[in-house]
């Protein structure tokens, strides 16, 4: 057994001469205080921000709704470009508007001759005394060449005037105009309802005959819209029906008396 001065192992303890330990791997501290594992690199796809969520681009991004493209946020719909917004008040009738609706309305009159079918009328014209289905007797007083007026419930009123007492006879009434090939509106032939039915006979209202005399023609038209045309000139009334002229000469003169028989 070697012995070993005190003083000589005090001074080997103090430089650590005493048998070293191997080092162990957990305490070379390489591998964490290395910073050279992977997940601190930051070289992952999740931390480079490369993934289609962080680049915006998917394509519910830039949807269709974004751009702005669909047809309710164009306003090209039929109902948002219409053409004819004052229309709205106004519901069809199967007839179109006749003319431009920013143009001068007019329209030429008319009325039923003997055979029941009308004749433009002017300054001087002979009108046809008629016996309608409700009795007495009638000028049919109509228009056509309607232009630049609305054609669905227009109203119709005709008047005959005496120049001499001034008395008035009126007939008015509302009317859908026919439509006719070349965009003009009129009354229909057929349908004595689309015509102003002026009352002249019996004479109860006229200091003179109805017929062979002188009289002031008045007619207004009138649309819907409120666009209106008004005419007014002289005519000569006349009882010309064939075989119906006696009859009407009777109910028609002057004085004539309610209920007196005529031949």
């Amino acid at each position: 057994m070697r012995i070993v001065p005190v003083a000589l192992l005090s001074l080997c303890l103090s430089l650590g001469c005493g048998a070293q330990q191997e080092p162990h791997p957990g305490d070379a501290g390489s591998t964490q205080d290395g910073g050279s594992k992977t997940p601190d690199s930051g070289t992952e796809p999740k931390d480079a921000g490369t993934s289609p969520k962080d680049a915006g681009s998917e394509p519910q991004d830039a949807g269709p709704e974004d751009a702005g493209t669909e047809p309710n946020d164009a306003g090209t719909s039929p109902e948002d470009a219409g053409t004819n917004p004052d229309d709205e008040d106004y519901p069809p009738c199967g007839v179109p508007y006749l003319g431009d609706r920013n143009g001068k309305p007019d329209f030429t009159p008319t009325a039923l001759g003997p055979g029941m079918t009308s004749a433009p009328i002017q300054a001087g014209s002979i009108v046809s005394i008629i016996e309608p289905f409700q009795g007495g007797r009638v000028s049919f007083i109509g228009v056509r060449d309607v232009i630049n007026m609305d054609p669905c419930g227009t109203t119709l009123l005709g008047g005959f005037r005496d120049p001499i007492t001034h008395k008035v006879v009126l007939d008015q009434r509302t009317v859908t105009l026919e439509r006719s090939p070349d965009g003009r509106g009129a009354s229909t032939d057929s349908d004595t309802a689309s015509f102003s039915n002026v009352t002249l006979c019996p004479n109860n209202w006229s200091g003179a005959d109805i017929y062979d005399q002188t009289y002031e023609l008045m007619l207004v038209l009138t649309d819907r819209r409120g666009r209106s045309v008004y005419k007014s000139f002289n005519i000569r009334p006349a009882c010309n029906v064939p075989g119906e002229d006696v009859i009407c000469r009777c109910m028609c003169k002057k004085g004539y008396r309610l209920g007196e028989p005529c031949p």
